[in-house]
């Protein structure tokens, strides 16, 4: 089997690809990774065929923007910039679809590859990485800007609610994927976010004490559990990074994902956090800009960290939301704080705080002492049992393999 995963995002978005990527090479197949140009070189340390499917100048673009994660204008953004790129990856997509025994499994958000589907018959997996992804009556996801549609609204209103959802994305993105869709000879599409999910099978990269299936979601959705994957086929903490942690009560981590590049005034705030309570922080970026040209003593930059062995260091995690960071944290039974921003992160924000695993800050609350104040809260014995209760639900399964498995259901015979 060719199996040939696609995607488009940062590091939480393509790690768990690499992954599956290296399961599926060490079970005999063939992987190509398509995404983001600076994944290149990852992808060839896991001994990948490599595609560009977004230039480094496209990904500049998209990260530098700060409406990016907004919680409002961020989704409309990212529509119009994914748009413009269909027509380019669908004809690098149908060129790798011309090996008999190709398989794809890609982000809904890499339309091509469904178009690739439709087109030319080539099996396609639609990987979910978190739950937010699939509209619901019966679980709605909590929606950025209070969009979020009530769980006690009637059937009808919630017809509606999710008819509008994909006329929003049809405005946003119908133009060009028409165009794509009429040169190759395919009907419109109607129902956008119902379309995007390949019709043969949907993996959903998460458990279900986290995401618990409702009767409205596909059918042809099988869950697979969290496949934790720091994304690097070898090595671990940096000497400097393991001493930092070791050489006294254990820090707290800041990150705010690894695309953000306008976090300075979190940073800052966390700067101010740590500093209130006394206590030592690692914070992660790739951008040092964002940071104070000058650290106090306490608090540590590190530009990246294998988060499986990181935060089995820490004391508490305060991150963003990401669906990656979230999992991670669940496993190593730490206690995360989210000052969630856009897109799915709220909805992750209240997935945690229901386990019992974590607490979340509202926009409004976010300056050092407001922080300061809920890390207290969850730098408590009883904050951090029931996070090893909530990753003692992990269990024994391996995730990955459970992923690979079904994929290799899909592969020509």
């Amino acid at each position: 089997m060719h199996a040939i995963l696609a995607t488009i995002g940062t590091d939480g978005d393509v790690f768990p690809y690499l992954g599956l990527g290296a399961r599926l090479r060490a079970r005999g197949h063939r992987v190509t990774l398509a995404t983001h140009e600076p994944f290149r070189a990852l992808a060839s340390d896991h001994g990948f065929a490599f595609q560009s499917l977004v230039t480094s100048e496209e990904t500049h673009a998209f990260l530098n923007n700060p409406d990016t994660w907004h919680p409002i204008k961020g989704p409309g953004f990212l529509a119009r910039w994914g748009a413009g790129l269909i027509a380019r990856q669908y004809a690098l997509l149908a060129e790798l679809a011309s090996d008999e025994d190709a398989v794809f499994a890609a982000s809904p958000g890499v339309f091509a590859a469904r178009l690739v589907q439709e087109k030319l018959s080539r099996p396609l997996a639609t990987v979910l990485l978190q739950p937010w992804m699939i509209p619901s009556m019966f679980a709605p996801p909590i929606m950025p800007g209070g969009l979020t549609l009530p769980r006690w609204a009637p059937r009808p209103l919630g017809n509606l609610y999710w008819r509008a959802v994909d006329a929003v994305g049809a405005f946003l993105i119908s133009g060009p994927l028409h165009r794509v869709r009429t040169a190759l000879g395919l009907p419109p599409v109607r129902r956008i976010f119902q379309w995007w999910l390949s019709p043969q099978r949907v993996l959903g990269l998460f458990p279900d004490w986290y995401g618990m299936p409702q009767s409205d979601w596909p059918p042809q959705l099988r869950m697979t559990g969290f496949p934790l994957y720091d994304g690097q086929p070898r090595g671990g903490l940096s000497p400097d990074v393991r001493t930092f942690c070791l050489e006294g009560m254990p820090p707290v981590a800041f990150t705010f994902g690894t695309g953000m590049m306008h976090g300075a005034c979190l940073f800052h705030a966390a700067i101010d956090a740590c500093r209130i309570l006394g206590v030592r922080g690692l914070i992660l970026t790739k951008y040092g800009h964002q940071l104070p040209t000058s650290l106090p003593s306490f608090v540590r930059h590190c530009e990246f960290a294998p988060f499986q062995e990181l935060f089995s260091h820490c004391a508490v995690v305060v991150h963003h939301g990401g669906i990656g960071t979230v999992a991670t944290a669940l496993a190593t039974g730490t206690p995360q704080l989210i000052l969630p921003l856009a897109f799915d992160q709220r909805d992750n924000a209240m997935r945690v705080k229901r386990l019992g695993a974590g607490d979340r800050l509202s926009p409004s609350r976010r300056d050092g002492a407001s922080i300061a104040k809920a890390l207290a809260g969850l730098m408590t014995l009883e904050a951090r049992e029931k996070c090893r209760l909530a990753a003692a639900q992990f269990g024994s399964d391996d995730a990955m393999d459970v992923a690979v498995r079904w994929l290799e259901e899909l592969a020509p015979q």
